[in-house]
């Protein structure tokens, strides 16, 4: 009788034990996300002129929406559009919208949709078939328009005369001061149902010195981190979410050959940006500045992504980048190379050195030097170097999409062989080894993002790219 009654009492303590577990497992609502970013953002426009594009879409994209929205594994989903449809062409579009609410209250519109998009260059011709009806028409087939559509550019935005902007996503904004930080307040009427935090504070600009890291995050949720911020963390065995490798670091020389060269300055030897791209030790930049958080790029695309980007070659060549430096001094006199990165990404600088140094052993000098906005593409044309370094976001799980993206941000897309019109994956193969085989572009890595956790934070989402899904984000300890 007793041994019975222990066990009944066993019983019951770990019912209640188990009960007691779901329910602080279950979302809360309530309470504020706080979050740090590594970069300013000057602009929640989609649309503005920003260098740090990446910050900046993190933080609209919990304002603004767009017509539709990608999963994990690359297709799209519904979001302000319910349903869509296309011609056998796919040269004809036709997006139907759900009845949703900017932040002032009015309803969205079809012609709202055209409003937000007015300055888009697209060369599409987007009109209002009726009140809710979104009709594109392209010049060319596009085979993945509903993908190209979840972009951030094509975000839904009201623009208003006073110069402020709004947006239809599960927050509003509340406070905005540019470069220092914006806080958001839930959207009581968002038509996909109120978020679990009250708001969110996302602060910018952070210098995240690794003694704030361990000792004082405390009250945030979310930490975006550089990869020379990582080992401390990991050594501390802190909660971090990487991405797969993504964005892209690359060399891309500013001048073209000619005939399209542009007035100033020369571009640099086609056989010498080769020898450039064979002296490089993509292995080590990969494993040891980017401390094994990256793996080293022969294509624009990273292979998990295409499955094809083995087929470029970009393996270390020391001996051919002698050959080719020697062939072109023959002929020429083969001056200094310099080379621009980002001055305020440390990162960047010691890839930029690292470049130099493998570039010395085949008897090429790169100068490396910091320069403000190279990030920027108008910036970008009025620089005085011969190459840039850049690293650029994965902005799609789609390849043909996430090519076009990138091709755009390298000024290189060519609208008579868009990555869009390409119906197989080996037209965009070859759209790719087209872009890649005058060595005006060197893939150098592709690099993860990573960023800390708070154990109080639930449900925080990060996409292979890299993106932020926090659709159903909670805090630990909400009301």
């Amino acid at each position: 009788m007793k041994r019975s009654l222990l066990r009944l009492i066993a019983a019951s303590s770990f019912a209640l034990a188990i009960v007691a577990g779901h329910a602080s497992s279950r979302p809360r609502y309530g309470g504020t996300v706080r979050v740090l970013l590594h970069d300013r953002v000057n602009t929640l426009d989609p649309q503005g002129d920003e260098e740090h594009t990446v910050a900046r879409d993190r933080v609209a994209a919990l304002i603004f929406e767009t017509l539709t929205q990608m999963d994990s594994l690359g297709q799209p989903h519904a979001r302000l559009a319910t349903s869509w449809k296309s011609d056998p062409a796919k040269r004809s579009w036709q997006f139907n919208l759900r009845l949703a609410q900017f932040h002032d209250g009015s309803t969205v519109t079809a012609q709202d949709v055209v409003n937000s998009w007015q300055k888009l260059n697209t060369g599409w011709k987007v009109s209002a078939l009726d009140k809710q009806t979104v009709a594109i028409e392209t010049q060319s087939p596009v085979y993945h328009l509903p993908e190209m559509l979840a972009l951030p550019k094509f975000a839904v935005v009201r623009r208003n005369p006073d110069n402020t902007v709004a947006g239809t996503g599960p927050f509003k904004i509340s406070d905005w001061r540019p470069g220092e930080r914006v806080t958001l307040a839930a959207n009581d009427d968002y038509w996909g149902g109120r978020s679990f935090p009250d708001s969110m504070e996302i602060q910018l600009a952070s210098t995240m010195r690794e003694q704030l890291l361990e000792r004082q995050l405390g009250a945030y949720a979310a930490a975006e981190l550089s990869v020379d911020q990582v080992r401390p963390l990991e050594q501390n065995n802190q909660n971090i979410s990487y991405s797969r490798p993504s964005d892209l670091m690359v060399v891309l020389f500013l001048q073209p050959d000619p005939p399209n060269t542009r007035p100033g300055r020369k571009p640099v030897d086609p056989r010498i940006r080769e020898a450039l791209s064979h002296a490089m030790n993509r292995a080590a930049i990969s494993n040891f500045i980017l401390q094994k958080k990256a793996m080293p790029a022969s294509g624009i695309l990273p292979q998990w992504l295409t499955g094809y980007e083995f087929l470029f070659p970009g393996g270390m060549n020391l001996d051919r980048a002698k050959e080719l430096r020697a062939e072109t001094a023959s002929l020429v006199i083969v001056p200094p190379i310099s080379l621009a990165y980002d001055f305020a990404d440390p990162v960047a600088k010691l890839v930029a050195e690292r470049i130099a140094v493998d570039a010395r052993e085949a008897g090429i000098v790169v100068q490396p030097y910091g320069e403000s906005h190279v990030s920027a593409l108008p910036a970008r044309g009025a620089a005085n170097a011969d190459a840039v370094l850049l690293r650029l976001p994965l902005q799609s799980l789609e390849p043909s999409v996430a090519l076009s993206s990138t091709l755009d941000d390298l000024a290189l897309n060519d609208p008579q062989s868009s990555p869009l019109s390409a119906p197989r994956p080996e037209d965009l193969f070859e759209i790719e080894r087209r872009t890649l085989q005058n060595f005006r572009v060197v893939p150098v890595a592709h690099l993860s993002q990573a960023v800390w956790l708070s154990n109080s934070a639930h449900n925080w989402q990060q996409q292979p790219n890299g993106a932020w899904s926090l659709d159903q984000l909670w805090m630990e300890g909400a009301r």
